[in-house]
């Protein structure tokens, strides 16, 4: 009888280990898909609309995770980068913006602090940056392709 709660842990620590095994398996299959989420996808666009012959656009994006580099962006092309919320709901990503002796820098999202936020009822969003000579403009929309007039001005070239 002595034996019998020693018996019973090892037939526990076997169960655990079998349990493990398995969802390390099934773990080592496992590759992160933006698109098997219930959370709505957030996907920023940055668009260089900057005169013809000149310097381009550089982009540093960046979570207080993950730091996505410097990409350079030519007249009329893009960047861009989608991700859903953590699970604090508390994303954040910042980008720099450098145009020749012009720069900013500001959160391109953070819960109510940008002007990329999710509204009731949640779902995709898509924010595009245009930074243009006389600064940067944004537009929030369902669309990928948001039309002239969905922009609003929004920072300066400092």
């Amino acid at each position: 009888m002595a034996y019998y709660p020693y018996t019973k842990v090892q037939l526990l620590l076997l169960i655990l280990s079998i349990i493990n095994l398995m969802m390390m398996t099934n773990a080592s299959s496992f590759e992160p898909n933006v698109t098997e989420s219930f959370e709505p996808k957030v996907t920023e666009i940055f668009v260089s609309n900057l005169p013809q012959n000149t310097v381009p656009l550089k982009v540093h994006c960046q979570s207080d995770d993950d730091d996505l580099g410097v990409r350079t962006l030519k007249v009329n092309e893009t960047f861009n980068f989608s991700f859903r919320l953590n699970f604090w709901g508390d994303t954040h990503f910042y980008c720099a913006f450098l145009w020749g002796l012009n720069n900013n820098a500001f959160d391109v999202f953070f819960k109510r602090k940008s002007p990329c936020r999710f509204q009731i009822p949640m779902k995709d969003i898509y924010c595009t940056w245009l930074a243009e000579d006389s600064g940067i403009y944004f537009a929030r929309t369902r669309d990928p392709n948001p039309s002239p007039g969905d922009f609003r001005f929004v920072y300066p070239w400092l």
